[in-house]
């Protein structure tokens, strides 16, 4: 009797997704600290974002190149002002990937375990998330 066995290799590997999540979620912490106590009157979403992670500026191309790393072949990411707090996303394409809100110390969304196409959009509420 021969057995047979299926395999499923997932589309997005964990360990680089993680890496990818960890500079996520430094970068959403820090744009978020730039909203509630920079100066930031007049500034564009991509200046506010360039003046946070300036004491790291190897975070967004760092990201870049993990994703390449991961396969992410369409590499987007999308943030999303709420008050004076952060909201940041990465999706591959029109596929969100990974979620979070700066204001607090855990992450807050993993989508790439179970990728779904049309979720490339800001789905967390920040003052739901931060108030807790």
């Amino acid at each position: 009797m021969a057995l047979t066995s299926c395999s499923t290799q997932a589309k997005y590997s964990d360990e680089v997704m993680y890496d990818m999540a960890s500079i996520l979620k430094d970068v959403s912490q820090a744009v978020d600290g730039e909203l509630k106590w920079g100066n930031t009157e007049g500034l564009s979403q991509e200046e506010i974002i360039s003046s946070a992670t300036s004491t790291n500026p190897n975070q967004l191309p760092e990201l870049e190149a993990l994703a390449k790393e991961g396969k992410v072949a369409n590499y987007r990411l999308l943030q999303e002002f709420q008050g004076e707090n952060a909201v940041m996303l990465i999706c591959d394409g029109h596929v969100a990937l990974m979620e979070d809100a700066g204001c607090n110390a855990e992450f807050d969304k993993t989508y790439w375990k179970s990728p779904r196409s049309n979720t490339c959009s800001i789905n967390l509420d920040a003052a739901a998330v931060c108030s807790n």
